[in-house]
């Protein structure tokens, strides 16, 4: 009974918290905040740069997809011929050539799952990249706006929405000179 009450209360007391914000925010301007908000993963997904990146990255997954399928079929081509020899071959000579198909496809697959943790290691590490690269962004909206502190608004339980600048700086961000394209990885070695 007390629990449904608690709940009951901190619903209301949410429920009235938007209207105190909203009443501070038209007396304040939005450059007094001593912080203000981001969405970083919209930094990514909204500027020019961000989704060149995030094209890039999904082109060499399925690149990568691509070799996996081809490497699947013809291995599934060679298994259907050595199950279609059997009955021609010595037992011994089939259980040779089945535990080398065995080895070889064992062998491609730790291939295929270490060049898919190198690509996204590689892709981990541009992204830090392009973050970086925003931060000088970050560091001038938050001078222009006279704030102490930007936070990334999904740590941010409740707050204005006038303090985010996310569309700002995406602004700023594709305004910023360069060339929009991440620079493309080399692609992980392959093993034959």
């Amino acid at each position: 009974m007390f629990g449904g009450l608690r709940w009951s209360l901190l619903a209301l007391a949410l429920a009235q918290v938007p209207i105190a914000v909203d009443c501070r925010a038209q007396t304040a301007p939005a450059t007094a905040s001593s912080f203000l908000l981001v969405n970083q993963e919209r930094l990514l997904t909204g500027s020019v740069r961000g989704q060149a990146l995030l094209a890039d990255e999904e082109a060499e997954r399925d690149k990568l997809r691509a070799e996996a399928r081809s490497i699947d079929a013809a291995f599934e081509a060679e298994e259907q011929k050595l199950t279609e020899s059997r009955a021609e071959l010595d037992p011994a000579e089939f259980r040779k050539l089945a535990d080398d198909f065995d080895q070889r496809v064992v062998a491609a697959r730790r291939d295929q799952d270490a060049r898919s943790a190198a690509l996204a290691s590689e892709f981990d590490l541009r992204r830090r990249q392009f973050y970086a690269s925003v931060a000088p962004i970050l560091v001038e909206v938050m001078a222009r706006h006279e704030a102490k502190a930007i936070f990334d608004e999904n740590s941010v339980l409740l707050a204005a929405q006038e303090l985010n600048i996310t569309e700002e700086v995406i602004a700023e961000i594709d305004a910023a000179p360069g060339d929009p394209a991440p620079e493309a990885a080399e692609p992980p070695a392959t093993t034959e």
